[in-house]
């Protein structure tokens, strides 16, 4: 088997050394993730016509320590959608050629084409581990109506050639696959697929975003995390339009909840609204609105760094340039995200990932990669999964965290030390115990959230002294992160129910010296100003008055 730099310049894309080999000695990183065996086994592809293509694509294989020479860059357009002449005969056709002549892919090579045009094959295995592809890689192919139909009886909604370019790819490895409609996932569900089935198709995962520099994080940040395991809340947006969704959700929430991460679970029809507490998430999943919303939207929202997130929408993925506003898939990767999953066009509901076997295969240990095709029921259809298929964001143990606490981020280890609170009770820890660890660790590193948990354990005690005492670090957050927003609310609001309104309003104030969102101002200046006059700040609250009267009237 040869497959020395020297055959991989010669075919396409192959002076990519030379063109960008120099430039990116001086910008990548210094240190990657620690070698892992399957990193050799993953081919990257990038578009030659782009050079920070290339570029991400060195970045990458530096990075997951990928030998240089998996990756093929082809000449492609540079816009998102590509139509099946392009596909075939820029893309198909080209990266099936490399994979032959490198022996990633077992198959002798015919002088027959199938009615898509693609170049037949006699194919017999593969050992591509995952195939990715990087921003510039085109990402969907739009209805191409001179294609031929594959003469679908009964199923008009599935008559459409249109589909992501990567689920495609995911059969490079067989021929004549058909061009309407989708072809079951083999390894759908499957613990341990058989050879048989894994040799059937290519796992191929996306590593995009609006910029290239949020792709490169998408990176960057998954080998962070996953030295050290993802720490953060869980959220799930439950109340979408369809049952069998509502039952997923469900699932994965049950699952979580067994792995002690105590998710938040909203259950109103409406998704979430931008003054819902959303502080810290670094599992989400929910549906269903076709652009990002609720809190997620404020301005300068973060998630957790190395965040999974999936909504379901049936364009989540139309476009990956969008910041803001767009589907889902490109604001979640602006704002943080490091995984996450869409579609490229309507896929109906039952061909979508399913967000409880993406968090059952994640919790058991799972990567990216591996938890995307295992809840992917269909291939050769609309759906895109984006990040780092290598990335692991699971790999230890709660108690495996506990003992590497030390290096959690300090705005993140409070919601680790809250699962480690849910262990205890599951464990029967005594309420008293886990309240001691609680202040312990409080005492340690103050921190509101968890302040409010404290407080609210107190409050079922009938302890509202001990509640408000914990609950004074509200006063002291001036700068307040835009995911914190929703907490400083929470807090003030505890105050006030207690009969606390000079701590209360402190909350509020440094709140309102941010610069929020009109929706979000409005909806906490209503339960504001009352709290102002309590605490007999009448300037205050006229203040406020006038401001909400501004606002209502706009």
């Amino acid at each position: 088997m040869n497959r020395g730099r020297d055959k991989h310049r010669g075919y396409r894309g192959g002076r990519l050394t030379r063109m960008v080999g120099w430039w990116l000695l001086l910008t990548a990183g210094a240190f990657g993730a620690e070698p892992r065996p399957e990193a050799a086994r993953v081919v990257i592809v990038a578009n030659v016509n782009e050079p920070e293509s290339v570029s991400l694509a060195r970045f990458y294989a530096e990075q997951r320590a990928i030998p240089e020479e998996n990756i093929v860059a082809l000449s492609l357009p540079t816009g998102e959608t590509i139509d099946w002449h392009e596909y075939v005969g820029l893309l198909h056709d080209p990266l099936q050629h490399w994979l032959i002549e490198h022996d990633w892919v077992d198959a002798i090579p015919m002088d027959l084409r199938d009615a898509a045009g693609r170049r037949k094959m006699a194919p017999s295995g593969h050992r591509i581990e995952y195939l990715v592809t990087v921003r510039g890689v085109p990402l969907k192919i739009g209805q191409t109506r001179d294609m031929p139909s594959d003469g679908l009886r009964g199923r008009p909604r599935l008559k459409t050639n249109q589909g992501a370019v990567d689920s495609e790819l995911s059969l490079i490895v067989r021929s004549e696959t058909r061009v309407e409609a989708f072809v079951s996932n083999p390894i759908f569900r499957k613990d341990r697929p058989s050879a048989l089935d894994s040799s059937q198709v290519v796992r191929v995962a996306r590593i995009d975003g609006p910029t290239f520099a949020a792709a490169r994080a998408m990176i960057v940040d998954a080998i962070e995390v996953e030295q050290r395991g993802l720490v953060g809340r869980a959220m799930i947006d439950v109340g979408g339009p369809h049952k069998n969704g509502d039952a997923w959700l469900e699932g994965a929430a049950a699952l979580l909840a067994k792995e002690n991460w105590r998710p938040t679970i909203h259950h109103e029809r409406s998704t979430l609204k931008a003054t819902d507490r959303a502080d810290g998430v670094a599992l989400y999943t929910g549906w269903y609105a076709g652009n990002i919303s609720g809190p997620f939207a404020l301005p300068g929202y973060r998630f957790a760094k190395g965040a999974i997130a999936l909504h379901i929408h049936s364009f989540s993925a139309r476009t990956l340039r969008s910041s803001n506003g767009r589907g889902w898939c490109g604001p979640l990767i602006a704002r943080g995200v490091a995984g996450t999953f869409g579609n490229v066009f309507e896929p109906y509901l039952e061909y979508t990932h399913q967000p409880h076997l993406v968090m059952r295969a994640l919790l058991r240990g799972a990567t990216l990669g591996e938890a995307a095709y295992y809840a992917m029921p269909v291939l050769s259809w609309q759906a895109v999964v984006l990040g780092d298929p290598l990335y692991r964001p699971i790999g230890f143990s709660l108690a495996e965290q506990w003992e590497r606490r030390d290096v959690i981020p300090a705005r993140l280890a409070a919601y680790l030390a809250l699962r480690e609170m849910n262990r205890m009770e599951t464990n029967g820890d005594s309420p008293e115990a886990v309240l001691a660890f609680a202040k312990t660790f409080n005492r340690k590193s103050p921190s509101l959230v968890m302040a409010l948990e404290i407080a609210n354990r107190y409050r079922s005690q009938e302890n509202d002294l001990m509640a408000v005492r914990e609950l004074g670090l509200v006063q002291h957050l001036r700068s307040p992160l835009p995911d914190q927003w929703a907490l400083i609310a929470e807090a003030a609001q505890m105050l006030s129910a207690m009969g606390e309104p000079k701590l209360a309003l402190a909350g509020w104030q440094n709140l309102f010296a941010q610069d929020l969102p009109d929706g979000a101002r409005l909806t906490w200046l209503r339960e504001a100003r009352h709290v102002a006059t309590e605490a007999r700040d009448f300037r205050l609250s006229q203040e406020w008055d006038d401001e909400l009267a501004r606002l209502t009237a706009e």
